[in-house]
């Protein structure tokens, strides 16, 4: 390489954005300017990988007594795939090396996302996350650093709730507090889609006419990455037709809408390739009834499976609401500001942080 050398990589996609599903290619071309000097270099290769990010803390002693709490990250990868980009030819076997010239110089590429990959989950340099990128390495002799460019991409795994018909028929739910309330409750199904609605029925009896303030219904997201979990609020609503009731019987049917967000589908995975990447990512439904007194209010949990297909509701193309980011380097290890026992966050804020 000679004095003075320069360039500049640019990784570009054949569509308008960085997420894909898996199963599918992705599909695109590396460019490389060099701007002032020589390349020269062993190979030019470009590669696609999935890792989770988690941190863990440890006590350190510093030797006289005193103790400090040491952050530690982690990354585990569980999907690689390696696409050459240039590589010396049968007749320059002798130098071994690729020799480029001030100029522009361009490569396609195709790599394929198998299928059963968790999806991404949380920004990219936050913790923990799950994170899918492109890297293009320049390999070079072994006394001068690799030259390397990196761009993240969105990945979801296909959760089609036609294959699942479990999550498709109704479901009940029941539970009662200290004075004798009881609530009953039907969903018409457990397997939802963002932008679709939540209908269901509640019965109430509340025998000693108890004031009831409201009812509330909020969907959680939870997710586990590696050791690390976290819990966000996606919505919460109040039911508007129980509101300040001290009826002994009270029947209401609601539909409640999703927020047509691009939110990663429940998914369970297990796996990896030299150390094991373990995700979990799950939604709940819960019921929070509010009742006047002491120690009476009292809630349910449903677990619900969320997909990313088939939507009965389309809205516009998810692909869209993401926007692909680029970096010299995998970026560093900038920690999450969500503990585990936080109580859990608005989703939308978490979005307009993002």
């Amino acid at each position: 390489m000679g004095c003075g050398f320069s360039n500049i990589i640019v990784i570009n996609l054949n569509r308008n954005n960085s997420f894909y599903y898996t199963g599918e290619y992705v599909n695109g071309t590396v460019q490389l300017n060099i701007t002032d000097g020589k390349l020269e270099a062993n190979e030019i290769y470009i590669k696609l990988i999935g890792e989770i990010g988690y941190t863990t803390t440890r006590t350190v002693s510093d030797g006289r007594g005193n103790t400090h709490t040491q952050t530690q990250y982690h990354h585990v990868p569980f999907y690689f795939s390696k696409f050459t980009l240039a590589q010396p030819e049968v007749e320059q076997q002798q130098q071994q090396q690729l020799v480029y010239n001030e100029g522009q110089y361009s490569w396609p590429f195709q790599i394929l996302l198998t299928e059963h990959l968790p999806p991404t989950i949380n920004r990219p340099q936050s913790y923990p996350h799950v994170r899918y990128y492109l890297q293009v390495v320049i390999d070079k002799v072994w006394y001068k650093s690799n030259t390397r460019e990196t761009r993240y991409l969105s990945v979801f795994p296909h959760v089609n709730l036609l294959q699942n018909p479990q999550c498709l028929i109704s479901t009940t739910f029941g539970n009662k507090n200290r004075k004798d309330i009881i609530l009953k409750g039907i969903l018409n199904k457990l397997g939802m889609i963002p932008g679709e609605s939540i209908i269901g029925t509640l019965e109430i009896e509340n025998p000693r006419k108890v004031l009831i303030k409201c009812i509330n219904v909020i969907l959680l997201q939870n997710y586990q990455i590696g050791a690390n979990s976290r819990k966000f609020k996606i919505f919460e609503t109040t039911l508007p037709e129980i509101i300040n009731l001290k009826h002994e019987q009270i029947r209401e049917t609601f539909s409640i809408i999703i927020p047509p967000l691009v939110l990663p589908p429940s998914y369970n995975f297990h796996g990896g390739l030299q150390a094991v990447a373990n995700v979990h990512i799950h939604y709940l439904i819960k019921f929070t009834v509010i009742v006047e007194g002491i120690f009476a209010d009292f809630d349910i949990d449903i677990p619900i499976i969320l997909g990313t297909e088939p939507n009965p509701n389309p809205y516009p193309d998810q692909q869209q609401i993401f926007h692909s980011v680029t970096a010299a380097e995998v970026p560093n290890h900038g920690q999450s500001g969500f503990k585990d026992n936080d109580p859990p966050p608005d989703y939308e804020s978490v979005v307009r942080n993002m």
